[in-house]
């Protein structure tokens, strides 16, 4: 009943989300950061749906400033996300001249999203650059699959190694149980949801895997150190006029 749950909640959490452009703007960096290509990509489209602002007479003119600023979001966001800066800067000198060389709005628009999965990938390839390969690909996994049931059985499987071996190998490179990277990974994707959408706490708690609110509580109480009612009132900005 619960993985039921989960998908309903996940084939329609956009019912949720809140639509002014901060908002919206601040999900898509989320997601960046998180490698959710998908989904950064839904809400970089409904942003791209809002009127963009007005940044010079020209719409040429003004389409290049709005991508420039898209620029600097996201090479910061890599640059947060532990991407050497250099990196990151070379990356964003790239977009610059391109963004600045193209004569056609179709071309330019569609850039934004070729920026965006860039960055994306300089940060995928950041998170998991310096662990070995049983390592990486339980990382990658827990991510792909965060809201799922995740179990040492399913990963030994994956991975092809034993759950000895795992346990041992990710202690000793990530320094920290994998049980423990799990937990401080759905809290991680559950402050997004408490901060992005209105889904009750119930509900994220059903959709992050936890057997019960209060097991949720527990949990998000011992990384974050409040609860998530306290989260959300804390990180929860209100539009002008809700």
């Amino acid at each position: 009943m619960n993985r039921l749950l989960r998908y309903e909640k996940l084939m329609n959490l956009h019912i949720a989300y809140k639509h002014p452009s901060y908002y919206l703007e601040r999900k898509l960096l989320s997601e960046i950061k998180r490698c959710l290509d998908q989904d950064a990509r839904h809400t970089l489209d409904q942003i791209n749906s809002l009127e963009r602002a007005h940044l010079a007479d020209d719409p040429l003119r003004s389409l290049k400033n709005s991508l420039l600023g898209s620029c600097v979001l996201f090479s910061r966001a890599a640059i947060e996300m532990n991407v050497d800066p250099e990196d990151a800067f070379s990356l964003s000198d790239i977009f610059i001249l391109k963004i600045e060389s193209t004569r056609k709005l179709a071309e330019l628009r569609a850039f934004e999203y070729q920026m965006m999965v860039e960055c994306i990938r300089l940060i995928r390839t950041a998170r998991t650059a310096r662990y070995s390969l049983p390592v990486t690909q339980i990382i990658q996994y827990v991510h792909a699959h965060i809201t799922e049931s995740i179990s040492l059985q399913k990963l030994a499987a994956h991975t092809q190694k034993t759950k000895e071996y795992l346990s041992t190998v990710f202690k000793e490179e990530v320094g920290s149980g994998i049980v423990d990277f799990i937990q401080k990974e759905r809290i991680s994707e559950a402050k997004n949801y408490l901060e992005f959408t209105d889904l009750s706490i119930s509900e994220i708690a059903i959709l992050m895997d936890f057997s019960s609110q209060s097991y949720f509580t527990k949990i998000f109480r011992k990384h974050e150190s409040c609860t998530p009612s306290q989260y959300r009132h804390n990180r929860s900005i209100r539009p002008v006029d809700a």
